[in-house]
């Protein structure tokens, strides 16, 4: 017997004051189109935004940011606060998964403060997103009861079991570079030498220039008023087929929202720029609301005890 299906229309409302300086509205997928169009063979793109000083910034220097070691690592776990079970919250996160040519591409969005992924759905679907999710751990699975293992470690979970990763392609340690084409505001070439601190992968940063490199790859990462979507940034990364967890050599990108106003909503450009290259290396949103990796948008800017030791365990196997 058939029955009636009711069709309920929610309306989002999202916070609505924007930076002064935002600029124009775009659309971030038309802006990638474009830099696929018209980027040079050396990863260079005259669409890339005012960088300010950060066109001086250097490759990273290893010497400047060496290796955390074994009891340092130790020493930034112990020093991460325990949190009870009963106070974290399930690290809610929007997704959305799509299946392209290219592969299958996870974009992971992290919601402005005040917005709640719910809402942060809600918002994209009546954009046009149909692929969007709200990706919740079942009660069972509780980040507290997981171990490095099972892909998670202490609150700081990844995007899927098996973990998210990048293959070492002929190097001893994967080998990651930050094609950053994002305005002055964004520090990213502050937010990358933090992360090549964890052992077994190295993080380059690069303002608008990456040449080909055998085994190595580019994550581009962008700028923009993207205006009122409800996200401060978001991470887009391809898997690999035939090889659960590989992420594809190319495709990965990042895109920062000038829309939101730090100082009107309460988070930092630092916070959001170490956040999403955080997830391009493999680490997924955390329940621990004192952690860079929090799921929605802080002013937490260092990057945790908890996420280099989790870093470390996923790369300290040659794939």
């Amino acid at each position: 017997m058939a029955t009636a299906t009711t069709v309920v229309l929610t309306v989002v409302t999202l916070p609505v004051a924007a930076s002064a300086s935002a600029g124009p509205v775009i659309d971030p997928d038309q802006q990638y189109a474009a830099f696929l169009a018209e980027k040079k063979a050396d990863g260079s793109w005259a669409g890339s935004a005012d960088p300010g000083d950060k066109a001086k910034a250097p490759a990273t220097d290893l010497a400047a940011f060496p290796k955390l070691t074994d009891r340092q690592l130790a020493a930034m776990k112990a020093a991460t606060p325990k949190v009870a079970a009963s106070g974290t919250e399930a690290p809610a996160t929007v997704q959305s998964v799509k299946v392209t040519a290219e592969g299958t591409s996870v974009t992971t969005y992290l919601p402005a403060p005040g917005v709640t992924p719910d809402q942060l759905a809600g918002n994209l679907r009546s954009r046009g997103q149909a692929s969007v999710r709200v990706v919740r751990p079942a009660a069972a699975d509780g980040v507290s009861l997981m171990a490095a293992s099972d892909c998670s470690y202490g609150y700081a979970t990844t995007f899927s079991c098996p973990v998210s990763y990048w293959r070492n392609e002929g190097w001893e340690d994967p080998y990651v570079r930050f094609n950053d084409h994002s305005g002055s505001s964004w520090p990213v070439s502050k937010a990358v030498p933090k992360w090549n601190t964890v052992q077994n992968i190295d993080s380059e940063y690069h303002f608008n220039s990456c040449s080909s490199v055998s085994g190595s790859r580019c994550v581009d990462v962008f700028s923009g008023n993207y205006g009122a979507t409800g996200w401060t940034g978001l991470t887009t990364l391809y898997y690999a087929s035939g090889s659960p967890g590989a992420l594809s050599d190319s495709g990965a990108k990042i895109q920062l929202n000038d829309y939101y106003n730090p100082t009107t909503y309460g988070f930092t450009r630092n916070n959001v720029a170490t956040h999403e290259v955080g997830h391009a290396l493999g680490l997924g949103h955390n329940g621990y609301s004192g952690d860079v990796l929090y799921y929605v948008s802080n002013t937490r800017e260092d990057i945790g005890g908890q996420n280099p030791v989790l870093l470390a365990g996923i790369y300290s196997v040659s794939r």
